[in-house]
């Protein structure tokens, strides 16, 4: 093995840190990334590699320049020695999912946290070096992720691409499929959770993979990522049928698990196997060609020789395959395998039936949750995903366009039925859940590759558009309000009201942590614009600075509910923001924290009426100035001269005209939103 005493440079001012001699077959890579006066130090692995990781560590940097440390996951051979860092006097910020962040706080790590799901998984460095963190769910945890580093293209893969290494080495070699193979077999749950995982990798453009375990990818890293898109984990499928392995007397089979061997330990090792049994093998091949044993005499009796020459460890290590080809081929298990299963399982026997409960126990609730989660994330009405999903899809889908460069391509419609409220106050809740379910057909009906619907809250809509540009976007928007004006499949005529807004937009000098809640609150904001200038039209500018338009406040304080429910939906569907109180000291409460610009407000209200929450309004300077409109089925003189006294702006006798209501609220929202 090479000397790997010192730190190395692996690409321009990233080193590999990690420890050069390993017990057993389980090598761990920490990697330094060195950007200016920042340096980043990913996976820092055990305490029992702290001492050479530090000294390599220190050799390139002081440890003040350490500013974050990655941590991809919660096992202690990545992360255990970070509390050792810190007693030597490090001070940086532990960058990791938050649901890793659960667990390793348990080191005892008192560092600050930088949890990457609040910064769209991203962490930009002061150089403007910008590190992507690809979240990895199950493999082999929850909380596992990727980093992608833009600069150098390097993709630090974790436990992805790692692998079992007797004789280690820093590179990956010709032997390092094999290798790989056998480790994410055992290590990755299933193919279908890795295979979505590897479609983003090969869309990526990655010049070197740096697994945590194993070697470093350097050269054709597609291949390598194709392997592991097409590998069925935990299993090894081979064409041979049990007929033909049985014809062959088992042949093909061990000539598989030979390879397998020569690819973990090499050809000498196996060599030595091959010696001590009664066969005749093809050297240059290394396979076995003829042998003298009866049956499946053969199958046994290379295991014992495996078992007595080279120990435990090497028949542990392809346990996973051996029993798949058992099963696959209908061979009895090697005796060797049998007889530390028995061990195991005389061991275990107390333990059974506790398991058992426990599995039956954490499928039923993990059905309920599945059960739970779909409920929570689709509309029950159009089936369509909802708000809480449409923000992480989007989030998702954002981070993929940054990555690779397609800014420009990707844009939001979000859209709001005009009159809905009306729909439900003329003909209640069953036309309006009609008329969500035909709005989710006409959308469908003209939805494209590359997008997918959402029903957000209220009145909304919302179209997540990716591979299309801002232009693209509006022709849509455009046609679908069309669409929906000459539609004759609604109770009454309905219109719609747009707001389209892109990435590119909001990239740049715009730029933000969370662009996809400004890209949300954007596209709001448009629908408002489209909705004040006349309904039934489409908006895809603002003439205001991103992120200085607000969005005007109301309160409501009655204790009718009918009344609160329908001017509720009138002011949501004008996109007003609304607050509910159904009582003096809270409709004060909620005044002072929120600072409304309109508050309507019954004059019977429980706890503190409407004159005197008026009254306590107008002692604070930050709510005197809030418009004060009082709805009431209580109207006469001395009312009305309380009314003017205290200066309340409107007074209106229930029932009332709700266009009056509108009309109002609209116009004096004006100097706030426009």
């Amino acid at each position: 093995m090479d000397n790997y005493k010192n730190a190395v440079e692996i690409a321009k001012n990233i080193y590999w840190v990690g420890k050069s001699e390993h017990e057993g077959m389980l090598h761990c890579n920490p990697y330094l990334i060195v950007d200016g006066d920042e340096a980043v130090l990913m996976d820092p692995g055990s305490p029992l590699d702290f001492e050479e990781v530090y000294r390599k560590v220190t050799e390139v940097v002081s440890l003040d320049q350490i500013k974050y440390v990655v941590l991809h996951h919660q096992d202690p051979d990545l992360c255990a020695s970070v509390p050792l860092f810190e007693a030597a006097g490090a001070n940086f910020k532990i960058v990791t999912h938050r649901w890793t962040q659960t667990l390793v706080k348990y080191y005892g790590i008192k560092s600050e946290y930088y949890i990457l799901n609040d910064y769209s998984n991203k962490l930009t460095l002061k150089s403007g070096r910008e590190l992507f963190f690809i979240e990895t769910p199950y493999l082999h945890f929850s909380g596992s992720v990727v980093t992608y580093d833009v600069t150098s293209k390097i993709l630090f893969s974790s436990d992805l691409f790692g692998a079992y290494s007797r004789k280690w080495q820093l590179y990956a070699d010709s032997n390092y499929l094999g290798k790989m193979k056998e480790f994410n077999e055992q290590y990755m749950p299933s193919q279908e959770t890795l295979k979505p995982v590897m479609d983003v990798f090969d869309l990526m453009d990655i010049s070197m993979i740096a697994p945590q375990h194993g070697s470093i990818i350097l050269d054709d890293v597609k291949k390598y990522i194709k392997v592991l898109k097409d590998l069925e984990c935990g299993l090894h499928l081979t064409d041979y049928t049990r007929s033909q392995a049985k014809e062959a007397g088992y042949i093909q089979i061990i000539n598989e698990i030979i390879h397998r061997y020569i690819a973990l330990f090499g050809a000498d090792e196996v060599y030595e196997i091959l010696e001590d049994l009664d066969i005749k093998i093809a050297l240059d091949a290394m396979e076995i060609i003829s042998h003298s044993y009866k049956d499946n005499e053969l199958w046994h009796e290379f295991f014992d020789v495996v078992y007595s020459k080279k120990g435990i460890e090497w028949i542990a290590v392809l346990e996973t395959m051996v029993r798949k080809f058992s099963l696959d081929y209908g061979l009895p298990l090697p005796n060797v395998y049998q007889q530390i299963i028995q061990k195991i399982e005389i061991q275990a026997a107390g333990f059974v039936n506790q398991i058992s409960k426990l599995q039956v126990e954490n499928n039923h609730l993990n059905s309920a949750i599945r059960e739970t989660e779909e409920k929570l994330l689709r509309c029950p009405i159009t089936g369509l995903y909802n708000d809480n999903y449409f923000i992480e899809y989007m989030r998702v889908q954002i981070q993929h366009a940054i990555i690779e460069n397609q800014e420009n391509h990707y844009a939001v419609i979000m859209i709001s039925l005009d009159n809905l409220a009306k729909i439900k106050y003329l003909y209640g809740d069953k036309e309006v859940d009609e008329v969500l379910r035909n709005t989710a057909y006409l959308l469908q009906e003209l939805q494209m590759e590359h997008s997918m619907l959402f029903r957000l809250q209220g009145a909304m809509f919302a179209i997540n558009l990716t591979g299309r540009n801002k232009a693209e976007a509006v022709i849509i928007a455009e046609t679908l309000r069309n669409n929906f004006s000459e539609f004759e499949g609604f109770i009454e005529k309905l219109t719609v009201s747009i707001g389209v807004v892109s990435m590119d937009e909001i990239h740049g000098k715009n730029r933000t942590e969370s662009p996809e809640k400004k890209i949300y609150e954007i596209a709001q904001i448009r629908v408002g614009l489209a909705k004040r200038t006349g309904m039934n039209n489409v908006c895809s500018e603002s003439n205001f600075e991103l992120g200085q338009y607000k969005v005007g406040k109301v309160l409501i304080a009655d204790t009718d509910r009918v009344n609160v429910d329908f001017l509720k939906n009138h002011l949501e569907d004008n996109n007003f923001k609304v607050f509910i109180a159904d009582n003096g000291l809270e409709a004060l409460e909620i005044a002072q924290i929120e600072k409304p610009e309109i508050v309507i407000c019954d004059v019977m209200l429980p706890q503190m009426d409407g004159f005197y929450l008026r009254e306590k309004l107008m002692d604070q300077s930050m709510t005197k100035n809030i418009v004060f409109i009082v709805l009431s089925h209580l109207k006469n003189e001395d009312s009305v001269k309380r009314a003017i006294e205290l200066e309340i702006d409107y007074y209106f006798k229930k029932p009332y005209m709700i266009s009056e209501i509108i009309g109002i609220v609209k116009n004096k929202m004006k100097s706030v939103v426009l």
